[in-house]
């Protein structure tokens, strides 16, 4: 079918995913669960694959997404358009490892299992008749997505899972959103999803479910940012550190300072993760 092998991450994706046994185990009837949704995805992926050359082109990730029951209601089977180009793009950039333009399998079944969650998160808060969300159903489905990825992290840190060749606790978890993945657990303040919504909804109140998916991969590359500063989880990072991780941004230092001191709530010379969103929400482009 396709010559190259499945790497370590989408082989801890698929245990998340399966394991239903502590330690990551899988069992007959979980791998029996495990193989058919393999042979679903790849049965979409063939048909995008036509030449099978074991990949995709992220300019056709659109209608895999679409076969795949990704459309811009956000419902599996709402029978809704496709994403949009630029958002399905956006998306595929993220699994596109080697910046090359294509998916192999690999990426593409990774890409499948982490937004399967992101969307069953959606389908289970939003009602079958509305086509977008406000700030507190935003918040709502960004926590259970935490909850939902937590057995992730649990396995990524196992001495057997840490050991697999080619794989990184910090690179594969540095993107991703789980309850333990600061110190002290702490929730999203409204706030924050409001300052969200507005900057993807481009004024709006409500989220549809295309720009949930743009504000998904917008809050993956900054806590991804802030964990590579923050690498011992307190959950904040002092205002030197942000300097230094800005350091190749193009934006002046001084600059820098003066909007993180803003939005520095609480005057204690960090940013905690909340803070860092809001502010990174002003500085990024949509």
């Amino acid at each position: 079918m396709f010559t190259r092998p499945f790497n370590a991450n989408t082989m801890l994706w698929l245990a998340g995913k399966y394991a239903r046994q502590g330690g990551g185990q899988i069992r007959l009837q979980e791998f029996c669960e495990m193989l058919q949704y393999l042979e679903s995805v790849k049965n979409i992926f063939t048909q995008i694959d036509t030449d099978r050359t074991g990949d995709i082109s992220v300019s056709e990730l659109s209608r895999a997404l679409k076969l795949s029951g990704f459309n811009v209601a956000g419902w599996p089977d709402g029978g809704g358009d496709a994403l949009s180009l630029a958002v399905a793009e956006k998306i595929g950039r993220a699994y596109d490892a080697d910046g090359n333009g294509v998916l192999t399998f690999d990426e593409f079944v990774q890409l499948r299992l982490e937004w399967d969650s992101y969307l069953d998160n959606w389908s289970a808060t939003v009602a079958p008749d509305a086509n977008a969300i406000s700030p507190q159903q935003l918040l709502t489905i960004l926590e259970a997505i935490k909850s939902s990825l937590e057995s992730l992290h649990e396995l990524a840190i196992n001495p057997m899972v840490s050991g697999l060749p080619g794989f990184s606790a910090a690179s594969f978890l540095g993107p991703m959103f789980y309850n333990s993945m600061f110190k002290v657990p702490r929730p999203f303040l409204h706030s924050t999803a409001e300052l969200l919504i507005r900057k993807y909804a481009g004024g709006s109140s409500l989220l549809t479910f295309e720009q949930f998916c743009l504000l998904m991969e917008f809050l993956k590359e900054q806590k991804k940012k802030f964990t590579a500063v923050d690498q011992d989880r307190s959950g904040h990072i002092n205002l030197q550190e942000l300097g230094q991780a800005f350091a190749q941004s193009g934006m002046p230092l001084p600059q820098l300072l003066v909007v993180a001191r803003r939005y520095d709530q609480d005057q204690s010379g960090t940013l905690e993760f909340d803070e860092f969103l809001q502010m990174m929400t002003e500085l990024s482009p949509a």
